[in-house]
């Protein structure tokens, strides 16, 4: 997940919300891991010219400051249409591919509810300076009460943070009990906890794609999927990556999913057993196995065999 222009905009943004007049050009910068002050400049515009206002104090701090009136970080309201609008103007100025790449993730992120109610609320901004900090210092992290989405547990996960994507909500951490590079959560822990221990595993750190269900594999299999109005809606809703994927469908009020996911489908069976009335599978054969078997485990437990 390489950063894009937007996305050091919107990290620019998220620093300002969580430390009002507390960082000078410099100190922003290095935050976000920018050295130069015309660039740093230049993402401070991006921001005004979305309609927010960034104001610095006489010692050349500088803050975002609600036009709502709003004084508390917690009642920040959604973004307008009006907002939106002149932020995809203001897309409208980088290259074809960016513009394309940063309106499909704006469509997720700019209502606030995505990006704001949840990656901005104080409990979300600690953890992201917490992470912050230990990224910074290459030490290890407890994130307390990690809730798994394939694991039905709730525990403490120590990790490696290394990659941050405050405008996701997600970290890309090293988890030093399974081995391997994953996505984290920010709304699936309770907080996080800088140890003293550095890093072990910094060679493995490296940045893997993960699917569009936020699952690190290695191996991905292509699926084709048929898949009804609700369907669409609830995997686009759920999972945003996936717009990429889908297409209109041949057929009237329906849409084609063709994509690479993990070859476990980790997050794909959940979303086909909320919504299996409208998804037809196409391919791999080896999917259409797993959700037979997940149907006749669920069969049993229904019924109490």
């Amino acid at each position: 997940m390489a950063d894009k222009p937007g996305t050091k905009t919107i990290k620019i943004l998220l620093k300002l919300l969580a430390a009002p007049y507390r960082l000078r050009l410099k100190q922003l910068g290095a935050a976000v891991g920018l050295s130069d002050r015309g660039t740093i400049t230049k993402h401070l515009d991006c921001i005004r010219a979305a309609g927010i206002v960034v104001k610095r104090d006489k010692h050349d701090r500088y803050a975002v400051i609600p036009q709502t009136g709003f004084k508390e970080l917690n009642y920040l309201s959604p973004f307008s249409e009006a907002d939106k609008n002149r932020m995809k103007e203001l897309v409208g100025q980088l290259s074809t591919a960016e513009a394309t790449s940063l309106i499909n993730k704006l469509e997720s992120l700019y209502n606030w509810q995505a990006l704001g109610i949840e990656a901005l609320r104080r409990p979300e901004l600690e953890k992201l300076d917490a992470i912050e900090e230990a990224k910074r210092l290459k030490n290890q992290v407890t994130l307390v009460n990690y809730r798994s989405r394939n694991s039905n547990d709730e525990r403490d996960r120590r990790v490696e943070p290394f990659g941050i994507y405050p405008e996701s909500g997600m970290i890309m951490a090293y988890d030093t009990e399974k081995l391997r590079v994953a996505y984290f959560f920010l709304k699936r822990m309770d907080r996080v906890h800088v140890l003293e221990e550095p890093w072990q595993f910094e060679p493995s750190h490296s940045n893997v794609a993960s699917d569009c269900f936020n699952i690190v594999k290695n191996k991905q299999v292509l699926v084709d999927l048929t898949l009804g109005v609700s369907a669409y809606n609830d995997l686009i809703e759920r999972n945003p990556a996936a717009r990429q994927f889908t297409r209109k469908g041949s057929k009237e009020n329906t849409y084609a999913f063709s994509g690479r996911v993990n070859h476990e489908f980790m997050g794909l069976t959940q979303f086909i057993l909320a919504n299996w009335r409208h998804v037809t599978i196409h391919a791999p054969a080896t999917l259409r196995e797993t959700m037979v078997r997940e149907a006749k485990q669920l069969m049993e437990q229904l019924s109490g065999a």
